[in-house]
């Protein structure tokens, strides 16, 4: 290698220097277990219970409620806090959700690009005061990459 007005030993310092200070990675981070959308139409509406979902996807990532906000009418002339008990009751969910952080980054001397692009599966389970399901829904953002573990027999 001849670089005009570079001695060879400084070009050889050269280009190591420059390799030195370029990098790159690539990664992805994954949180939760992947919900497996087949298995979603053994959840009957009106018929499944909690301990049917449970059974067919385990704990959940999160036990949460919808918020219920009392109605600016006259309390006692609605049934009161009985109406706001039952609604209450029947905001709450299970949530499943699977999630990937995927980053990758290119550095070379002063210049570098960084991509960042997070990505989810969602899976919430409403529930009835008698803790049959109510709802479902079920979104999903990422590929099907990872294997899929086998339903239980």
């Amino acid at each position: 290698m001849r670089l005009p007005g570079i001695a060879p030993s400084r070009a050889v310092l050269l280009l190591f220097g420059t390799v030195w200070l370029t990098g790159c990675a690539i990664s992805t981070q994954r949180f939760g277990r992947p919900i497996d959308a087949d298995r979603i139409a053994s959840i009957q509406v009106g018929a499944s219970t909690k301990a049917d979902v449970l059974r067919e996807f385990g704990p959940p990532s999160a036990y949460s409620a919808l918020p219920v906000v009392p109605s600016p009418q006259n309390p006692s002339a609605t049934g009161g806090e009985d109406l706001l008990a039952r609604a209450e009751a029947e905001s709450r969910m299970f949530v499943y959700e699977y999630r990937e952080d995927r980053e990758n980054f290119l550095t070379i001397i002063l210049f570098t690009r960084f991509r960042r692009e997070v990505v989810s599966d969602r899976l919430m389970v409403f529930f009835d005061e008698a803790d049959v399901v109510r709802y479902v829904a079920f979104a999903r953002q990422t590929q099907e990459t990872a294997p899929r573990e086998p339903a239980p027999q």
